[in-house]
């Protein structure tokens, strides 16, 4: 009984199954598939020779993220395949909701962040496709018949078992102010205010 609940905790099977851990190997895609002999970058090792790195990657669960770089080599995105948001995804999406559940009039603070298209279904773990929600509406959108889906403006559209649509708009809060009027646009709505009490 001990090494089913361990099997079902740690989603391994069987007791001689290898431990699962995490080493990051970046190299370039075209290193990867043997087209250079470019050297691989083991994070807090250094840099390792290509075919070391293709040799160890065959021999091992392999999960591959993407990452963009410029022509410059910086880093400028990341793909995620993972379930889970990593943590940094996780805070800037508590940030961008403003710390508040994205379902329309649900004030709760975020407890969970989860995707609007789910993961089974294939949404990304994105920024995109992620949202922020309450406890109690997490649990309420993964019941039969509900449904969500980012909109292209960052809103989270969602359809209820009784075909209701509704859309829940991206938080505004960190949208900036607008410019102040001019001169002229003071006056031109002064003159209008005044036709407007005339008429």
């Amino acid at each position: 009984m001990a090494d089913t609940l361990v099997d079902r905790v740690t989603g391994r099977e069987g007791v001689e199954a290898k431990p699962r851990i995490e080493v990051k190997v970046v190299m370039s895609a075209e290193a990867l598939t043997a087209d250079s002999d470019r050297p691989a970058m083991v994070e807090g090792y250094g840099p390792v020779p290509a075919a070391w790195a293709r040799e160890a990657l065959a021999d091992a669960e392999v999960f591959v993220r993407r990452l963009f770089t410029d022509p410059a080599g910086r880093l400028v995105a990341m793909e995620s395949r993972s379930r889970k948001a990593p943590d940094g995804l996780a805070e800037f999406i508590t940030t961008r909701d403003a710390g508040i559940c994205r379902t329309n009039g649900c004030d709760a603070p975020i407890r969970n962040v989860d995707h609007a298209q789910r993961h089974a279904d294939g949404g990304a773990t994105s920024a995109a496709n992620l949202q922020g929600l309450c406890e109690r509406c997490n649990q309420a959108k993964e019941a039969l018949g509900w449904q969500a889906r980012p909109g292209p403006d960052g809103s989270i559209i969602t359809i209820t078992p009784t075909g209701h649509v509704y859309t829940s708009p991206p938080p505004d809060t960190w949208r900036p102010d607008p410019p102040p009027l001019s001169r002229a646009e003071f006056m031109l709505r002064d003159v209008l205010l005044d036709y407007r009490l005339a008429a």
